[in-house]
């Protein structure tokens, strides 16, 4: 019949098609295997899982936004409802990785290898653990350090992008503005108020000198200060000046002050330094850049000998337990930097060569004890070394080998965005901005593995590297 064609297939899968079925099979699967209680919640699992893979996949910018406004508000939807939603961003962090296969699979091409390549050979060394065994603590630190590196790969993989990136940037500046608009009206609440409306002196509320040092919906200072710091590189690097970005210029310079956090103002004059280096003023560009990692630098040793005591919640499936504060290898919280070196890599030659094992100190071992939520302070029980470095972190985790492997890719990336920087191209410049901040931030914070600063961080950075390489040379 005239005006009816027959049914034609497009030549390849339609991913969304396949997602959808994907989803059916795994919804019919959890209403078949539990009962109708648990099958609504596979199934709730398993919608929110296919809707994020398909954003990813369909729509990168939209998807990417909303990580974005997800992760930041995690930490305090955790306070206020409860800690399993924390669940979320590794359900939303698997789709985005199931995404980025799917898009490679279809463009069969792998985009920056040699980036992929250290990422894996990084993972690989991880999942090995040569220094320790394969336990809960392992499973955590694996989780932890995996997950920031998977959303790098991520951020290289996804289509568009460069809207996809004007779209981060703009998400990045206006979450980050709000997040610290929450943080100056903390101050006016006070400390008392706060932990009466569910936060908890010690974990949130924190105070220097007797002034409250404000968190905004971040689980501490120092993380809020690392999350108000990406909005600014955002805002300084990737926005068009008007009305509005001042406003959010000025809410950010007073969230970070009300945060009392001396690494802020480090990195502020980084990216003071970086500006003019885009402005062509090479001297003074790379002075004011050197100064401030020098700064950093006498931050760490200076702090070295300081030791705060402070205790970490544990919850095992046995009971509540707490870190205890006492001397000794493994009974002690180590605050102060370059002092916890020895303590925390122990004397062993093997130790410093492939690491005393994943989890054994710092936030995975921490972690390995939790049930479903932390233990209230105070009660008995067994101890972890904490580690406030990122790079202390690492070394304790995979030794010299593992740390050399990291740094050869804090490295490649360095080089993509400077590349992109000599063609005055401004993504690259933002690049560079971002990986500066999470370098020397992680001078003192284990800021690799932090949530969400490392999560978005590296996610971004990807994405803006991705979009460097999209652009024509020349332009």
């Amino acid at each position: 019949m005239r005006g009816l064609r027959p049914l034609q297939l497009r030549p390849g899968l339609d991913p969304t098609v396949a997602l959808a079925a994907l989803a059916t099979v795994f919804v019919s699967f959890g209403a078949t295997r539990y009962g109708p209680r648990e099958s609504l919640g596979v199934l709730l699992v398993a919608l929110l899982f296919t809707l994020a893979l398909i954003g990813f996949v369909a729509a990168p910018r939209i998807a990417v936004a909303a990580t974005i406004v997800l992760f930041v508000t995690i930490p305090a939807l955790k306070v206020f409802t409860t800690p399993l939603i924390g669940s979320l961003k590794d359900l939303d962090t698997a789709a985005a990785v199931c995404a980025a296969i799917v898009v490679s699979v279809l463009r069969r091409r792998v985009v920056e290898p040699g980036v992929l390549g250290l990422i894996a050979l990084l993972l690989g060394i991880y999942v090995i653990n040569a220094g320790g065994g394969h336990g809960v603590a392992w499973a955590q630190g694996v989780r932890l350090a995996g997950e920031p590196l998977l959303l790098l790969a991520v951020g290289l993989s996804l289509p568009d992008p460069r809207r996809t990136m004007r779209a981060a940037i703009v998400t990045l500046v206006v979450s980050a503005a709000a997040v610290a608009f929450y943080g100056i009206v903390q101050q006016v609440i006070g400390g008392d108020r706060l932990v009466a409306l569910g936060y908890a002196y010690g974990d949130q509320v924190r105070t220097a000198s007797g002034h409250l040092r404000s968190f905004g919906t971040l689980d501490d200072p120092f993380a809020y200060a690392a999350y108000l710091l990406l909005g600014l590189a955002a805002l300084l690097f990737g926005m068009r000046r008007g009305p509005w970005t001042r406003v959010a210029l000025w809410l950010i310079v007073a969230g970070l002050a009300a945060s009392l956090v001396r690494t802020g103002l480090i990195l502020c004059v980084t990216f003071v330094g970086i500006l003019l280096l885009r402005r062509q003023l090479w001297t003074s560009g790379l002075m004011i850049a050197a100064a401030a990692a020098v700064a950093g630098v006498v931050l760490l040793v200076a702090q070295g000998s300081a030791t705060e005591t402070r205790t970490i919640p544990l919850a095992t499936s046995t009971g509540s337990h707490s870190i205890s504060s006492r001397p000794g290898v493994g009974d002690v919280i180590l605050n102060g930097r370059v002092s916890a070196w020895k303590a925390a890599i122990g004397d062993a030659p093997a130790a410093w060569a492939i690491g005393r094992g994943v989890g054994v100190v710092g936030t995975a071992a921490a972690r390995s004890g939790y049930s479903l939520a932390p233990a209230p302070t105070g009660d008995a029980g067994r101890s972890a070394i904490a580690v406030d470095s990122g790079y202390l972190a690492t070394l304790a985790d995979v030794g010299m080998i593992g740390l050399a492997v990291f740094l050869a890719l804090l490295a490649r990336l360095f080089m993509l965005a400077s590349a992109a920087a000599r063609r005055q191209d401004d993504t690259g410049w933002f690049a560079l901005a971002l990986l500066s901040g999470l370098v020397l931030d992680a001078l003192t914070r284990a800021s690799f593995t932090g949530f969400p600063t490392a999560f978005i961080g590296l996610l971004v950075v990807g994405i803006a590297l991705a979009a460097a390489r999209e652009q024509p040379q020349g332009t």
